[in-house]
């Protein structure tokens, strides 16, 4: 049996249940109005960290995870200005010259084998530290000691310490920090009897790494600061006898929408006590974020609340300047995809593990990775007092020495409201950013341009109107040219360079610009443009969502300030392509192929695109709409693969076997044979069952060919998504019910108010069906966040599949569609049910 197919057995056992976001709690309207003020007489230097750094995972990022998609995640890395980069994951677990572990036993898991071949290893996390001047902080890999219960000699750990430290020295390094190990504590090393042993170790590690660099530093990291913890703590302390040069402290607090909207102040993460006399570096801190209260495996931050929250606390840590460097934890985390026994319910952190090594899709949650970026773009030399008149907006203001520049960071948790900003009457000229999604749980909120090209300031005044659940970083300006700036260069993606879905823009900083213009388009007179928006006096964009694949695009920014714009030469690049289309062959993951909740979506090396999904529980289904003459599903034969049921055009289903002896990849499983010219629908249903000779009942659907022998193009260009599709997300309470006569012979059904369920298709139209009955009520429909229609669900007699609402010919893009429930009916109704059924969308 393949990994692949062990692993998404156990998770289905696992991750049966999943925790949903909750909707924001219900409360009174926030404050239509609210004053921030910014007190230029408080100007204090920070003498703290300035900006934020990450951990990164080396055993769960893979050489192949990394360079895909034009280097996606080195793209989104370098655009975060990171302070310092913390590796990593497993580290302590591994030989970083051979890239083989000390101690398998240490080892956490994870998709990459247990000899890490092709892991982001020590080599590439140096060269990337150089060539983006970050901060490196390694692993000592104490947890392998045997002393500790690993399989490691104290002298083996000490020589790989030396020839780790000689090798980052000679890649011209000249500062690195070395922490004695992770949470060593809680890797064999509890007890005073061993705090006291390890505490001798620190001065003959503190000469080694000083050996290779006077300037490299040792780093003590500490158990949590409680009464469990603090003697183990002091008699490390005082065991090590000051032979080191820092100390690491690790910070989390749990915090789900309503926890976070109802703090008052900033004091979100709590920092540790000083020790006299070294350095203080926070090196894991990150905010639980979960409609779980304090349930650490239901998520952490992943979206634009966990977003806000996470800047919140960053900038709340900067502003108290105990500590010289301060990493959030992780970058990413292994979830369902890739730890088998301790998955989470949710990738969470930068990268969407559970997207690469399920699906080989490159996708990145924006709200944290916008966080770091907006603190590290805006942090400046001195922070500034700021207050707010409402407790759910919070401020923060930095300003530079020549008292010329001011940013300040608000963060409204709440309604739309209306801001009146007071700054210092020096500054005459505002531009500012806007991150903001489609609600708290949007994992790929955008961060855009919000005053434009900016706007003028009188006697240090500024109304503005801000959105709700948002953070709006504003750029002011205390000197205006009276002369247009220059042409930017522009320097990244070079012309004609093979770029990436998710490219970083980057040109040279102009003389006089205040702000400036990135315009991105498919077209090269840049119409219709897929970017277009202000940076502020930033260099540096990367966009929040995917750019299209396989497309040539061009580019150019403008250099601004009040007296003009001056646009850079446009410039061309190439994002990476699927595969040649012109063969209609479709990927199970299609959004045209409706499936069920229950498959696993999975790498599957010799698989169309290389991935497939699997189900092998009864029910679970896949369902398409082609146009052509013949139809065949394409999957893999397995000796651990089962029955299934196949009907066309809602005909007489056919059992098939896909059992075999000897695995087949992208096999025929099922052949319609010669159809009429025109529209047919197939649906293969899981059936849960088996051959005597076969170990499992998993069904591995890989991809769908669709031919068409009347000489016509085939076609798939329509969806009938059922209610219970695995890409309808569902809010509050919603019961899925047999009711025969629907598709499927079932529908969704609520009569809780603004209960909603939500989709976002691709295409130009969308036609919802339901059921009309005595029983039922009114719902809003909103289509890309606007209510269109109130539709009236009542009938006299009932009417199964009834169209409720067709939203005509759209713009072809995404686009969301949310049906809400009012529980509110006519007079000749009988209850308020909503019961939806279907979408047909293409």
């Amino acid at each position: 049996m393949k990994k692949y197919r062990i692993l998404s057995g156990l998770l289905a056992v696992l991750f049966a249940v999943t925790v949903l976001p909750a909707a924001a709690p219900a409360r009174a309207l926030g404050p239509s109005e609210v004053t921030v003020t910014v007190d230029g007489s408080s100007a204090q230097p920070l003498t703290g960290a300035r900006r934020v750094g990450v951990n990164i995972e080396m055993s769960i990022t893979s050489d192949e995870m990394w360079a895909a998609d034009g280097n996606w995640m080195e793209q989104t890395l370098a655009a975060g200005s990171l302070s310092m980069m913390r590796w990593g994951y497993d580290a302590w677990a591994f030989n970083w010259e051979t890239e083989q572990p000390l101690s398998p036993a240490r080892y956490w898991g994870g998709l990459n084998t247990h000899d890490a071949a092709g892991t982001f290893g020590l080599r590439e996390f140096i060269a990337f530290c150089k060539e983006y001047s970050v901060v490196p902080f390694v692993m000592i890999p104490l947890e392998s000691l045997d002393t500790f219960g690993g399989e490691a000699t104290l002298q083996q750990i000490q020589d790989l310490t030396a020839s780790m430290a000689r090798y980052i020295a000679d890649q011209g390094i000249e500062l690195c920090y070395f922490d004695m190990g992770n949470e060593v504590w809680n890797h064999g090393a509890d007890g005073i009897d061993n705090a006291r042993y390890l505490g001798g170790l620190y001065p003959e590690f503190q000469r080694i790494v000083k050996e290779a660099n006077p300037n490299f530093r040792l780093v003590l990291q500490r158990a949590p600061e409680n009464i469990l913890w603090n003697r183990w703590n002091d008699t490390l302390v005082e065991a090590a006898g000051g032979a080191f040069d820092a100390y690491d402290d690790h910070r989390y607090a749990f915090y789900g929408w309503d926890k976070y909207f109802d703090k008052d102040g900033d004091d979100i993460l709590t920092p540790g006590k000083p020790i006299e006399g070294k350095e203080a570096i926070l090196g894991e801190c990150n905010i639980g974020w979960t409609p779980v209260q304090d349930n650490w495996n239901a998520g952490h931050v992943r979206d634009l609340g966990g977003g806000m929250a996470l800047l919140n606390a960053l900038l709340d840590m900067v502003n108290r300047e105990q500590y010289s460097q301060i990493l959030t934890w992780p970058s990413q985390w292994p979830s369902k995809a890739s730890i088998v026994n301790d998955g989470m319910d949710k990738g969470f952190g930068w990268f969407d593990l559970d997207a690469w090594y399920l699906t080989g899709d490159t996708q990145r949650f924006t709200g944290p990775v916008l966080a770091h970026r907006i603190l590290n773009q805006n942090v400046l030399e001195n922070k500034l007092n700021a207050s707010s008149t409402a407790s759910t907006v919070r401020v923060f203001s930095y300003e530079n020495t020549a008292a010329n520049d001011l940013r300040v960071i608000v963060i409204n948790k709440w309604d739309p409201t209306t801001l009146t900003l007071q700054v210092p009457d020096r500054y005459t000229m505002v531009d500012a950013m806007v991150l903001q999604g489609e609600s708290v749980w949007d994992t790929t909120p955008d961060y855009v341009s919000h005053l434009g090209a900016g706007v003028a300031v009188s006697g240090g005044v500024l109304q503005d109107a801000i959105p709700g659940e948002c953070v709006v970083v504003y750029h002011f300006s205390a000197e205006s040219s009276a002369t247009v700036p220059a042409a930017p260069v522009l320097t990244s993606p070079a012309t004609n360079a093979e770029g990436s879905t998710a490219q970083t823009f980057c040109w040279q900083a102009v003389s006089g610009a205040q702000n400036y213009h990135l315009v991105v388009s498919a077209n090269p007179d840049l119409s219709d443009p897929v970017i277009d928006t202000y940076t502020g006096p930033n260099t540096l964009y990367q966009a929040s969502r995917d750019l299209p694949e396989a497309a040539v695009l061009y580019w150019t920014v403008s250099a601004a300030n009040a007296a003009g714009e001056t646009a850079a030469p446009v410039q061309s690049f190439q994002t990476p392509g699927l595969e040649d289309t012109r063969v209609l062959t479709v990927n199970e993951d299609s959004d045209l192929i409706a499936r069920s909740g229950g498959w696993n979506l999975q790498r599957s090396e010799k698989s169309y695109q290389g991935n497939d999904m699997s189900a092998e529980k009864a029910g679970e289904y896949a369902e398409f709409t082609f146009t052509g003459t013949q139809a065949r599903i394409l999957g893999i034969r397995g000796n651990w693969c089962g029955l299934a049921q196949v009907s066309v055009d809602g005909g007489a289903p056919v059992t098939v076997d896909t059992y075999s002896a000897q695995g087949q990849d992208q096999a025929i499983l099922f052949d319609t044979g010669e159809l009429a010219p025109g529209q047919h629908t197939v649906l293969l249903q899981v059936l849960g069952q088996k051959n005597d000779s076969s170990a499992g009942c998993w069904i591995e659907f890989d991809a769908v060919q669709i031919l068409d022998s009347a000489g016509n193009d085939p076609k798939m260009d329509t969806a009938v998504w059922n209610e219970d599709d695995a890409r309808v997300s569902r809010f509050s309470i919603w019961t899925h019910q047999t009711v025969e006569g629907c598709h499927h012979n079932d529908d969704l059904s609520s009569s809780t108010w603004k209960a909603h369920a939500e989709f976002t298709f691709t295409g130009t139209n969308a036609v919802l069906r339901g059921l009309k009955a005595p029983w039922c009520g009114t719902a809003d429909i909103s289509v890309d966040g606007t209510v269109v229609a109130t539709v009236d669900t009542y009938a006299p007699q009932q009417e199964n599949q009834a169209v409720w609402y067709d939203t005509g010919e759209l713009p072809y893009g995404a686009h969301t569609i949310r049906i809400t429930v009012n529980a509110a009916k006519n007079d000749a109704s009988q209850g308020k049910w909503v019961e939806w059924d279907t979408v047909t969308w293409r």
